[in-house]
């Protein structure tokens, strides 16, 4: 069993006791030593970052990292990374590896707000 935790960036700064990262690169750094700490597999998620793209990143251990790219949503939305973090659970417990498991629950909390008719993405 392998433990699995989805910061976003300033999660996942308290959890490294620092600052929170400025760019991708950073927070790779800290996912990484929080992956090395406790044997975790960390997804950060990029939804609190800046710029019109949404990147999260995935580390486990012994593993690759895996960077998941998608348009950026207007801010001020509320609970996607709870809708994300569900959706995971879900498709593994369906028996889907953890990097197939993010790659469809990132797409599916997509579509859910696709389907919105309040919010554009950032283009």
């Amino acid at each position: 069993m392998v433990i699995f935790v989805t910061p976003n960036l300033v999660e996942l700064a308290r959890l490294t006791g620092s600052a929170p990262a400025s760019d991708e690169k950073g927070a790779w750094r800290q996912a990484d030593e929080l992956s090395r700490t406790v044997g975790a597999a960390v997804l950060v998620k990029g939804g609190h970052a800046q710029g019109s793209r949404c990147i999260d990143v995935l580390l486990q251990p012994n593993l690759p990292s895996v960077r998941f790219d998608a348009p950026r949503w207007p801010r001020g939305m509320r609970g996607t990374g709870c809708m994300l973090s569900s959706a995971v659970a879900s498709s593994l417990a369906h028996g889907a590896s953890l990097e197939a498991s993010v790659s469809r629950a990132r797409q599916y909390v997509f579509d859910a707000l696709a389907r919105s008719k309040d919010i554009e993405p950032k283009s």
